[in-house]
C-alpha cells in the first residue's frame, strides 16, 4: 500500500533523516577563518525571480467552510475549513521593503527537514502583494485555475515563483490548502494550523488523494460561485484549468475527469491514484492532459507503472515531457532554494534552479494559453532549442 508523512508518495523516496549544518562558537581566530572558508555559500535576504508578465500580482486568502467528519489528518477525524488562497493581476506597484514570502513556521519546518542553513529560507521575499486591488476588465472574467499543492508539502505558498508567474499574465490561481496535513497553514484570521502528521506517523496516499478529490468538489460546486458572487471577484467560475504538484497533481486530473468545469489537467510529477491510475480505459480523462515529470519518471521497467498506463489510455490531446537532471522536488520552489547555498543536499537534482523556473513557468503557462485561451505555443508540438532539458515522449515512453 503506498503511503505519504510530510511527503508525498513520491517525495519519501528523496527524504531521509537530514544532516543539519552547524558550527561551534570559535575561540580563537585562526578558527574563526577556517570555518568562514569551508562553510557552505549562503544567501540570506534574497528574492524570488519576479514573474514576467505584463501585471504585478496580488494574493489574498479565504476560509471555505465545510464540515468532514471522515478526514483522516484531522483531529478525531473532523474538520471544518481548508484555505484558498488566490494569486491574481494587479497593477498596484509594490512599495516599501520587500516582505518574506514564507510563512516563518513554513520556513523553519523545510530548513529542518531538507538542510537549509537556518534562516535561508525565512529571510526570501517576492513582489506579492497582500489583498491588492483587483485587475479592472471591462467586466469578462479572468481565466482561472485550481491549483493542488503537494501531499502533506509543500503547501501552495511553496509554489508562489509558478502560481505568481501564471497570475502576471492575467490568470487567477486558486490555491487548496487542507488543514492538518500541511506542516503549517495560516487562515485569514490568522489562526495557524501546525500539521498532525510527522515522520512516525503514516496515512494512505488513497486517503489524501480522496480529500483533495471531496476538497476540490465541494470549492468548485458549492463555494466559487458564491465567492465570485458576494465578494465581485472577477474569477471564472466554468471553463476552468486544473493542475497541481505531487499528488496535487493527481488528483487535479482525477477532479478534471469528474467535474464539467474543469476542461483540462496538468499533472506536475505526481503518482496517479484512483480512475486515472487505471491500466484501461477507465483511465481516460477525455479532456486535454498534460504530464510534466522529474527525471525518475521515465516510464521504464521499474518505475512508477501509472505513467506508463495512463498516457495509452487517452483520447483527446495531450502531451508528455520529462525535464532531464531534475528530481521531484524541482517542482516546486525548492528548485530555487537550491541556488541560495552550494555544497549541501536539498533533495533536489543538479539541472541549474533558474533554468529549471524558466522551464516550468513556460510550458505549464503555454499549456493553460492552449486550453483555456485557444492560444498555440510551438514548445508544445515538441523539442524546443529554448529548453533542451525537456524531453518529449510518445504515449509508448520513447523519446
Amino acid at each position: 500500500m503506498v503511503q505519504v508523512g510530510y511527503a508525498t508518495a513520491i517525495m519519501v523516496m528523496w527524504l531521509n533523516n537530514a544532516n543539519h549544518w552547524v558550527t561551534s562558537c570559535p575561540k580563537i581566530i585562526l578558527t574563526t577563518v577556517l570555518i568562514i572558508l569551508n562553510a557552505p555559500s549562503i544567501a540570506f535576504g534574497a528574492a524570488l525571480p519576479p514573474p514576467t508578465g505584463p501585471y504585478q500580482v496580488g494574493v489574498r486568502k479565504y476560509t471555505i467552510e465545510h464540515y468532514n467528519d471522515h478526514d483522516a489528518v484531522a483531529p478525531n477525524n473532523v474538520s471544518t475549513a481548508f484555505l484558498a488562497t488566490v494569486f491574481y493581476p494587479t497593477t498596484q506597484i509594490p512599495k516599501g521593503e520587500l516582505k518574506p514570502y514564507l510563512n516563518p513556521e513554513t520556513a523553519t519546518y523545510y530548513e529542518e527537514h531538507w538542510n537549509y542553513t537556518s534562516g535561508t529560507l525565512a529571510s526570501i521575499t517576492s513582489t506579492v502583494q497582500w489583498d491588492a486591488p483587483f485587475l479592472e476588465t471591462d467586466g469578462s472574467s479572468y481565466p482561472t485555475i485550481l491549483f493542488g499543492p503537494g501531499g502533506g508539502g509543500t503547501p501552495v505558498e511553496g509554489s508562489t515563483i509558478l502560481l505568481s508567474e501564471l497570475a502576471s499574465y492575467g490568470y487567477a490561481v486558486i490555491g487548496l490548502d487542507h488543514p492538518f496535513e500541511q506542516p503549517f497553514i495560516r487562515f485569514p484570521n490568522g489562526t495557524g494550523v501546525v500539521g498532525l502528521l510527522d515522520d512516525e506517523s503514516w496515512i494512505t496516499a488513497e486517503q489524501i488523494y480522496d480529500t483533495r478529490l471531496e476538497d476540490n468538489a465541494v470549492f468548485l460546486d458549492l463555494h466559487l460561485s458564491k465567492l465570485v458572487r458576494e465578494l465581485k471577484l472577477p474569477f471564472g467560475t466554468t471553463h476552468l484549468g486544473a493542475f497541481g504538484y505531487s499528488i496535487g497533481g493527481a488528483a487535479a486530473l482525477g477532479s478534471a475527469q469528474d467535474s464539467s468545469r474543469l476542461v483540462s489537467g496538468l499533472n506536475l510529477d505526481g503518482t496517479f491514484v484512483g480512475k486515472p491510475a487505471l491500466n484501461g480505459s477507465a483511465a481516460d480523462l477525455r479532456k486535454p492532459a498534460f504530464l510534466v515529470g522529474s527525471a525518475g519518471h521515465m516510464p521504464v521497467e521499474g518505475g512508477d507503472p501509472t505513467w506508463i498506463s495512463f498516457p495509452r489510455w487517452q483520447t483527446a490531446y495531450q502531451r508528455f515531457i520529462l525535464i532531464n537532471g531534475t528530481t521531484h522536488l524541482d517542482l516546486c520552489d525548492n528548485t530555487f532554494w537550491k541556488t541560495l547555498e552550494s555544497d549541501l543536499d536539498h533533495f533536489a537534482g543538479p539541472i541549474d534552479g533558474l533554468e529549471m523556473v524558466k522551464v516550468l513557468n513556460a510550458y505549464v503557462k503555454a499549456f493553460f494559453d492552449l486550453t483555456l485561451l485557444g492560444r498555440n505555443s510551438p514548445i508544445l508540438d515538441g523539442p524546443s532549442p529554448e529548453f533542451p532539458e525537456v524531453e518529449y515522449l510518445n504515449v509508448s515512453g520513447v523519446s
